[in-house]
């Protein structure tokens, strides 16, 4: 009898250390996960902000309206919102390495043509169409692939992944203006296109569907433990996206989503011309896009972090609020370092908002379809906000100035601070 109970406790144990092996395995993929999202997030959007640092080059060589030029961000983000559902969809099935791949390709593609252009329906085209549709799976695949690697510490790896974004606005954006002032712009875009090759693939290769629905990154926890996970447990259980979109709950986020974007597209398309304008020197001007991104890196893991800690709703509305009044403070700014502090609190604001949405999205409807929601939602607020980069180049074609675009913005956020606060999540899943 003690030889089977020796038994039956070595088979335990045995079975025990193969689940903590399984479990450390698993969290050392998750992170690689992470990592590969960091940088494919880095070169795909830090090379898309840098936009705004091509307007006025662009502008005075082909004599073009600022409006005519920053309108190619309307087919641009319409575009990403399209794929950007097909693409989350795709990441539910396969596997999103192959999907990221193709898409960087075409980002790729898109910006070595913009060499060439010469009439706008070539950006239009070229920046519009191939780039545009190539970035719908730039955000939703990784962000949703590592949503379900994490149950535990979920608001610190998104926040990791979407810091991307900031690195790639801290450190590209000036090197753009230089290269742009040393080989012109359109050598520059040639150049551009050779690094989201480079920096995108490998990336990209790299990100893979978690084996389980999720797994547990936290050290001492193997899986069977009956552990507290934050996000689906805490409110929903797994949704479908046939069934999301039928919650009002949907609808507040998708508002909430476009709110933000909204004021994204002014700030990061027009701040930086808008300070040559003011009278500062262009490599001055584009910092401001670098400390955009510099705010942002701190913001998306800080805040991602405080909302596994004190919440992903009350962290949301207090950075619309403060992103609406810093577009406010932009009426009256004249000094640089005055745009300097207003970027830096924007990017950090806005940085913190993306993982504590993203935070939302899962605690409202799970994480089974969250490609699918995601993108849905991107789509529905990259539609929406798309009119915020032309409709501040139009206000300053007509008035000489962007004060009514930054009032704009900083309305739409407020309102977008409001339903935050108020949001709920659905009662009862139906699918």
């Amino acid at each position: 009898m003690n030889v089977y109970l020796f038994r039956g406790n070595k088979k335990k144990h045995s079975s025990r250390i193969a689940l903590e092996k399984a479990d450390k395995k698993s969290m050392f993929q998750a992170w690689v996960v992470v990592t590969a999202g960091f940088f494919t997030v880095l070169i795909l959007y830090g090379t898309y902000y840098c936009f705004g640092v091509f307007v006025k080059p662009m502008s005075a060589s082909l004599g073009w309206s600022r409006a005519t030029i920053t309108g190619v961000i309307f087919v641009n983000m319409t575009l990403r919102g399209i794929f950007s559902i097909i693409t989350g969809r795709l990441s539910d099935k396969y596997e999103p390495r192959f999907i990221v791949v193709v898409s960087a390709l075409l980002v790729a593609l898109g910006y070595a043509l913009c060499f060439r252009i010469n009439a706008p329906w070539q950006l239009y085209t070229y920046f519009g169409v191939l780039v545009g549709t190539g970035m719908g799976a730039a955000f939703v695949v990784p962000v949703a692939t590592v949503t379900k690697w994490f149950t535990h510490n979920r608001g610190l790896a998104l926040g990791i992944v979407a810091s991307g974004v900031g690195v790639g606005q801290m450190i590209l954006p000036p090197l753009m203006r230089y290269m742009i002032t040393e080989f012109g712009w359109r050598t520059t875009f040639a150049i551009v296109g050779m690094m989201v090759c480079v920096v995108g693939i490998p990336a990209a290769l790299l990100l893979r569907n978690s084996l389980h629905n999720t797994v547990y990154p936290t050290r001492g926890k193997v899986r069977g433990d009956k552990t507290k996970s934050d996000g689906i447990a805490k409110f929903q259980s797994n949704w479908s996206v046939t069934g999301a979109i039928k919650t009002s709950s949907f609808y507040f986020l998708l508002f909430i989503f476009i709110s933000i974007s909204f004021g994204v597209v002014i700030i990061t398309s027009h701040l930086a011309a808008h300070v040559e304008d003011i009278g500062f020197d262009p490599l001055r001007a584009a910092f401001v896009l670098t400390l955009i991104g510099i705010g942002g890196i701190f913001g998306r893991i800080l805040i991602g972090k405080a909302c596994d800690k004190i919440g992903s709703n009350i962290m949301l509305t207090s950075c619309e609020i403060v992103q609406a009044l810093l577009l406010f403070s932009l009426i009256q700014a004249e000094s640089l370092w005055a745009f300097y502090v207003i970027a830096t609190l924007f990017g950090l604001t806005y940085g913190g908002a993306v993982p504590a949405l993203v935070m939302r999205i899962s605690e409202f409807f799970g994480v089974s379809s969250s490609g699918a929601i995601f993108g849905t939602l991107i789509f529905g607020a990259t539609a929406g906000a798309a009119i915020g980069a032309p409709f501040a180049g139009y206000i300053y074609d007509v008035t000489g100035n962007y004060a009514i675009a930054f009032l704009t913005g900083g309305i739409v956020l407020t309102v977008g601070s409001g339903l935050s606060f108020i949001a709920k999540p659905p009662k009862k899943n139906p699918s």
